[in-house]
């Protein structure tokens, strides 16, 4: 199982925890065998809506059963943790016959409302008078409230008080928002640095050139002092992960060539690959594992081996795939647990089916196949008692291709990846509700097009509740078709177009226009993190009640909840209303412009900022000029527009939780500069 979520409460040092009861242990929404069959109440709107749209009408009523049923179970479970809450407080004397909930001292009844999901909090806050003062004036229901909504959690190292945390919160939230710069910074790179080995994770950025790899801290604040750190190895290093936040790991992985002399063949060539386990902040070997070096060679002929790595919590997942000529020897998949060098799993596939691995848990991981277009999930053994999986046990299928075309490369990325964090900063971005952002490539008629396809990494989780019948352990599985799973929590780019690099980080991705000249172009951010979807939609809503109708607008709580816009919480639990995933935006049956109706000028900070704009349209059709998919693609992923004020000329850019980094390279294609734009 999954390690267990700190309930919120023991998290804020300004209450007063040695006087109130202990609190309940929370099990990972993310886990898989603590989901059993609950499903986020965000993908049950989400799924509810799809159903609507494509099935029949038996298949709705079997779905809204089903749903139903878990919603039930989800109540009677709140209802017994209430009575236990009540039950505690009569035991110790604080809460007796005929008093009720709002009677309870304010430090109790704040300690309650920290057991609930943030989004009844604040269903509290604008349903009762008595809670609305409390929870409003309260600082850290305030805090856990904003948290929730911008997709971060609490880090239990930070020695901030709650107030202060609320503060930067708040004032990260608004820079995001409005892409209003914190500070800027220019990074000069003084030594040869070439951007195609170049990358960025966990606030580090770095890369490798043969033996030696590079890399930095991007600064935190505008005076922090840039150091470069450099390690070397004995052979040459093809692949490097940087972890600073946890567990402080830096995983290098060198291959050096061997030939292989068999009496009954010609001579092969093996590669000796070793795992390289040091401390990012020291660059020494790490001080807790086993082995400093896990040691392998491949099992074929491996003319030019590449190699995709991925790590969370305890394991690291490899993908091995050789690039060196006509013959594809078989990829490689090995799973290692970092900690004490055991190998967990292993297995291989038909040559070029495998790109990057996804986390999805920290036992669980998910693999793109470009052979057969699905997304496979792979269980990590948890225990030596375990079986070791031969096969994957689910599948995914992308949408089908039309006879003829085929998938040169599938593969996916998550920032950032799941597992515990140990960041002494005061938050940091939810993983359990991270965007993954799929590149994929489809060749038709001889030419190739792209596409990005992103979903939430807790709606690939909820997959397994939604299609559990299709889980197979035995057998091989069979795959629960794109129309059946992909519309309703997916979102496809025709992604021909752009030339410049794009990233995701937490629920953002950045991507940049088509060139724009001398001059530049804004700096384009969408975010996929529903509740802000929400929150531009009561807003552009109640910009057009005041346009209309001054009189309708008279109660601003009605659009507010001390800064807090209402409208999230309703997709999330009635179902109706500003229902956020669902509707199309302004009933237009148009493929909207996601930059239509945001201001078109942009220069000095007197100019009035752009506003948000929200993109809804449920059902969109992915426009594909090559046709290359059997049928017409649809998808239903809401997100939200922010465009920057200030025109940037970049070569390229990156995003990390902090930060969008703006490259400027040089003649031969090396980095020049890296301009650091600070959000928070």
């Amino acid at each position: 199982m999954e390690q267990q979520a700190t309930p919120p409460l023991t998290q804020f040092h300004s209450l007063p925890q040695d006087e109130l009861p202990d609190s309940p242990a929370v099990e990972s929404p993310v886990d898989r065998t603590a989901l059993g069959d609950r499903v986020p109440f965000m993908l049950r709107s989400r799924e509810m809506a799809a159903f609507v749209a494509t099935s029949s009408p038996e298949e709705q009523e079997a779905f809204e059963v089903r749903m139903a049923r878990q919603q039930e179970a989800l109540r009677l479970q709140e209802m017994r943790k209430a009575r236990q809450i009540a039950k505690d407080l009569s035991t110790a004397g604080i809460m007796g016959p005929g008093t009720t909930l709002l009677d309870l001292p304010p430090e109790i009844l704040i300690h309650i409302l920290l057991h609930l999901p943030f989004t009844s909090v604040v269903i509290c806050q604008l349903v009762n008078c008595h809670l609305h003062g409390l929870i409003s004036q309260s600082t850290v229901l305030q805090y856990y409230v904003h948290l929730g909504i911008s997709g971060l959690v609490d880090s239990p190292r930070s020695h901030l008080a709650v107030s202060e945390r609320l503060s930067l919160l708040l004032a990260r939230e608004r820079r995001w928002d409005e892409l209003d710069l914190d500070f800027y910074k220019v990074i000069d790179v003084t030594f040869p640095f070439e951007y195609n080995i170049a990358t960025l994770s966990a606030g580090v950025f770095g890369g490798t050139a043969l033996e030696k790899c590079r890399y930095m801290r991007i600064p935190s604040t505008a005076t922090e002092e840039v150091k470069w750190r450099e390690v070397y190895a004995e052979q040459k290093i093809v692949s490097h992960l940087p972890g600073f936040h946890e567990p402080d790991l830096h995983v290098l992985i060198t291959a050096e060539p061997r030939t292989v002399y068999a009496d009954t063949a010609k001579p092969s060539t093996v590669h000796d690959v070793q795992i390289h386990l040091n401390q990012l902040s020291t660059g020494e070997p790490h001080p807790d594992v086993l082995r400093t070096t896990i040691s392998f060679e491949t099992r074929e002929e491996f003319r030019n081996p590449r190699i995709f790595m991925r790590y969370a919590g305890d394991n690291i997942v490899l993908v091995l795939r050789d690039y060196g000529g006509r013959s594809k020897p078989n990829d490689q998949v090995l799973v290692y647990e970092w900690r004490t060098g055991e190998l967990k799993l292993s297995f291989s596939a038909p040559g070029g089916s495998y790109f990057y691995p996804v986390f999805l848990t920290t036992h669980l991981f998910l693999l793109s196949n470009e052979a057969t277009g699905n997304l496979e999930y792979w269980r990590i053994p948890q225990s030596p008692s375990e079986p070791t999986p031969s096969r994957p046990f689910f599948l995914l299928s992308l949408p089908r291709l039309r006879s003829g075309n085929t998938f040169p490369s599938i593969w996916g990325f998550a920032e950032p990846n799941v597992g515990p964090c140990n960041a002494s900063k005061p938050f940091y971005t939810n993983p359990e509700h991270a965007i993954v952002a799929f590149y994929i490539s489809i060749l038709s008629a001889g030419s190739e097009a792209v596409f990005r396809l992103f979903i939430h990494r807790s709606s690939l989780v909820g997959c397994l509740d939604q299609f559990s019948a299709f889980i197979s352990i035995d057998e091989p599985p069979e795959p629960v078709s794109y129309d059946q799973w992909g519309p309703p929590v997916c979102r496809w780019f025709d992604g021909s177009w752009e030339e410049s690099i794009e990233i995701v980080f937490g629920q953002k991705y950045l991507k940049t226009p088509p060139p724009a000249g001398t001059e530049g172009a804004p700096l384009t951010l969408l975010d996929f993190n529903p509740i802000d979807v929400a929150k531009v939609l009561a807003a552009e809503n109640h910009l057009q009640a005041m346009a209309s109708d001054e009189s309708d607008c008279a109660r601003e709580e009605d659009y507010r909840a001390e800064g807090v816009l209402s409208g999230y919480y309703e997709s999330e639990y009635e179902g109706k209303g500003k229902q956020v995933a669902l509707q199309p935006h302004e009933a237009s049956g148009l493929r909207p412009d996601p930059l239509a109706g945001t201001i078109a000028t942009y220069g000095s900070s007197d100019e009035p900022r752009p506003r948000p704009k929200a993109v809804t349209l449920m059902m969109d059709p992915l426009d594909d000029p090559e046709g290359c998919f059997e049928h017409t693609v649809y998808s239903s992923l809401p997100y939200t527009v922010h465009l920057s004020q200030g025109k940037y000329s970049f070569d390229a850019l990156l995003l990390d939780e902090e930060n969008i980094l703006g490259i400027q390279k040089d003649g031969g294609g090396n980095v020049d500069e890296i301009h650091v734009l600070h959000y928070g």
